[in-house]
């Protein structure tokens, strides 16, 4: 095959086959016009082909290649896409990758075991719509020159060890549809947006477990345009030469969307340090599919403007300190699937009817306040283990009253368990003393009456 068309050959498609490796290790591929070279889905293994300068598209995913990307693709001035995803490559991802940044649409480099930092260059004027770095071993802080990607639609960095703050500069980024940096050390507060960090298109934010803490704005989420729409215009799916996917996380079960339909909206805040009360701007961004603020710190009140988000399938503020009541508005959401308040501190009845006669116990489990079905508390049943209320004064009276009562009790059957000791000493003294001369002189007088018989009779 590598005598065969040197020139004129210009695409070479061996995908989703049993092949399990090249006959020369390291090879260079022959073909010096090839566009594009697509080896994925085999059981490839050794170190990776070099390709031609001439090469725009490199598929070489799920393999099991090793070793480090080789200099040589420095070179390739002419690629478009690079798919390196789901082999055993290692060391550091090269720097001239930033380089190319200006030539690449796509850079698909994820589930490899690629360590030390992100490349800090990107070129001006970069074209990257895809960026995928996920599950890999990658650290250092995310490059701030990222931002020169301006036609960035998907950036994907979850599973690594970066340890950076909020990168709130990506809402310059106009395009920018998917956002997914969780599981890594992201930390400290998120910043309310200015004018010039919008996310006006962003559909998916996932900052699932992070170390990110302080309050949420409400001028973070104002902008958030993409996240208003109800729908999508046309029913297609997010990509281009290749379709965006992502992981979520519902219900501690991790959904895989191998295929993002263009309507698709999500928020997963989840496993971080978040606190105060959740922004009511939330109930806004009425094309949300999926919320998730579980374990976190949130206090407050669950927002009633939640009722506006009419698309809702899935709702997770489990493991919080939220209070008060779950809003009765939250029934006329009838596309919600899931929905879970566990571990909290709400009170009040449970709402009836339409979805919330679907949730199980565990979605309610751990409110001490909470009533009715689907728990088996029934609203208006007194529950003497409830602790009582933590700020000073409330209910003082009932509560001073209820302490007064037992006391008085108390004292009262002391006092009384004395008296009747006493009395019943001296009844009982006095009664044997009675007893003793009563009934003692009637035995005495019946035995002399006895004796007295028995004399008669022997006379």
């Amino acid at each position: 095959m590598h005598n065969v068309s040197k020139e004129s050959l210009q695409y070479f498609y061996l995908s989703n086959n049993f092949l399990s490796g090249l006959e020369d290790s390291p090879t260079i591929i022959p073909w010096q016009n090839l566009d594009e070279f697509n080896l994925n889905n085999n059981m490839m293994h050794g170190s990776l082909p070099i390709p031609p300068q001439s090469l725009r598209f490199y598929f070489v995913s799920n393999n099991s290649f090793t070793g480090r990307i080789s200099p040589f693709i420095c070179n390739m001035s002419s690629l478009e896409v690079l798919d390196l995803s789901y082999n055993n490559l290692s060391g550091m991802i090269h720097p001239c990758i930033g380089n190319l940044s200006q030539s690449l649409s796509m850079l698909q480099l994820q589930s490899n075991n690629f360590s030390n930092t992100i490349p800090k260059t990107w070129a001006n004027g970069c074209s990257l719509k895809m960026i995928d770095l996920s599950q890999n071993q990658l650290h250092g802080h995310l490059p701030r020159s990222l931002a020169n990607c301006i036609e960035l639609e998907y950036l994907h960095v979850s599973r690594n060890q970066i340890n950076d703050t909020d990168p709130f500069w990506l809402g310059t980024l106009q395009y920018l549809k998917i956002l997914d940096l969780h599981s890594n050390g992201f930390h400290g507060a998120i910043k309310s947006l200015e004018t010039n960090y919008t996310f006006s298109n962003l559909c998916i934010n996932d900052l699932y477990h992070n170390h990110l803490s302080g309050n949420l704005s409400a001028g973070y989420f104002t902008q958030w345009d993409a996240m208003k729409s109800v729908g999508a215009k046309n029913l297609q799916y997010m990509g281009d030469w290749v379709y965006y996917s992502i992981i979520i996380t519902i219900k501690g079960v991790e959904l895989e969307y191998k295929k993002i339909q263009d309507g698709l909206r999500v928020i997963d805040f989840s496993c971080n340090r978040f606190e105060g009360d959740i922004p009511e701007i939330l109930g806004n961004l009425e094309g949300l599919h999926a919320l998730n603020l579980s374990n976190n710190a949130f206090t407050g009140h669950i927002p009633s403007s939640f009722a506006n988000l009419t698309q809702l399938e899935s709702l997770d503020l489990s493991q919080n300190k939220l209070s008060g009541e779950i809003p009765p508005e939250l029934v006329q959401l009838n596309f919600l699937s899931n929905f879970t308040v566990s571990h909290n501190c709400l009170t009040g009845p449970i709402p009836q009817g339409h979805q919330f006669g679907t949730f199980p116990n565990t979605s309610f489990e751990d409110n001490r306040g909470l009533c009715g079905k689907p728990l088996s508390k029934i609203c208006g049943d007194s529950d003497i283990s409830t602790p009582p209320p933590s700020a000073f004064g409330e209910n003082q009276g009932p509560k001073l009253f209820f302490e007064f009562g037992w006391k008085v009790v108390v004292m009262g059957y002391g006092c009384g368990f004395v008296f009747g000791v006493v009395i019943g000493h001296i009844v009982t003294t006095r009664t044997q003393d009675w007893l003793i001369k009563t009934f003692g002189k009637k035995q005495h007088q019946t035995r002399i009456s006895r004796v007295n018989r028995g004399v008669n009779r022997r006379k």
